[in-house]
């Protein structure tokens, strides 16, 4: 990647603060070529990572603005960075859950134009370089994309989209996060009923958990597959399968992605 590119965070909130830490410590850009606006009390960035607190100065010079505000804010926010806006230089991709192309054109319609337009939406894991990260753009070049997918690329995985499957996407892997780990509770709280300690029933769970994923990846095979390599016939793991499913396990979790669509 050219490292002479520059990029603009607005918004330094948890997610644009660890979109920014990211790029920086996986070596993507060097810091002195990442700035970000309105860093979250609380919050720190790798050394040499410019802050202001104005949103205009923070996209001087920018060949990439990410913009990772709340939903409220986000039309105010556009409305006053469009006017600073080359849109047949600068790109400008969106975290904002929500938001669509259509929207975002009207909000980004500068006196050239409106600029290459992407939507990005990371999942919380990206904190820790993990993040599953769905990408759609709009009137972006191949250069652009390849550009917005390498620096999101560095915090995780990242999936080219349509956006039409945004919400689909978004409830498969963000709101998946929650999913996840209300199994995680739920596990580590029974098994603190069957008399192990909290803590490492909570450990236990999640080691599992990542024994799990780690098979199944090796193995490339269905999950099905290696639930049936576990289960032995009226062995205790089919009889806890069976009491899952007898309280709708299966089908609260499709019900829970459909509803979050």
């Amino acid at each position: 990647m050219n490292i002479e590119l520059k990029i603009a965070v607005i918004g330094g909130g948890n997610m644009g603060a660890a979109i920014a830490s990211g790029i920086v410590t996986k070596g993507v850009l060097p810091a002195e070529r990442v700035t970000v606006s309105h860093l979250k009390a609380g919050l720190t960035l790798p050394e040499g990572v410019h802050t202001t607190r104005n949103n205009v100065d923070a996209i001087a010079g920018a060949d990439l603005v990410v913009v990772a505000v709340k939903p409220w804010l986000l039309q105010e926010v556009l409305a006053e960075l469009t006017p600073h806006i080359d849109a047949e230089r600068v790109a400008v991709a969106s975290v904002v859950a929500g938001v669509d192309f259509a929207t975002l054109g009207e909000w980004l319609t500068t006196s050239k134009g409106v600029p290459a337009l992407f939507r990005v939406i990371p999942n919380t894991a990206v904190s820790v370089g993990q993040s599953v990260t769905f990408v759609a753009h709009s009137g972006a070049t191949a250069e652009q994309l390849d550009v917005v997918n390498h620096l999101f690329g560095a915090l995780g995985v990242v999936y080219n989209i349509a956006e039409e499957q945004m919400q689909a996407a978004t409830a498969l892997a963000s709101c998946g996060i929650a999913y996840a780990l209300r199994y995680v509770d739920a596990a580590s709280r029974a098994g603190v009923e069957a008399g192990i300690e909290p803590n490492m029933a909570l450990d236990i769970v999640i080691e599992t958990v990542q024994g799990a994923l780690s098979v199944l990846r090796h193995s490339g095979a269905s999950p099905q597959s290696e639930i049936d390599r576990v289960t032995t016939p009226g062995g205790i793991t089919l009889r806890g399968l069976e009491a899952m499913e007898r309280g709708g396990f299966s089908a609260a979790v499709a019900e829970g992605i459909k509803a979050s669509k």
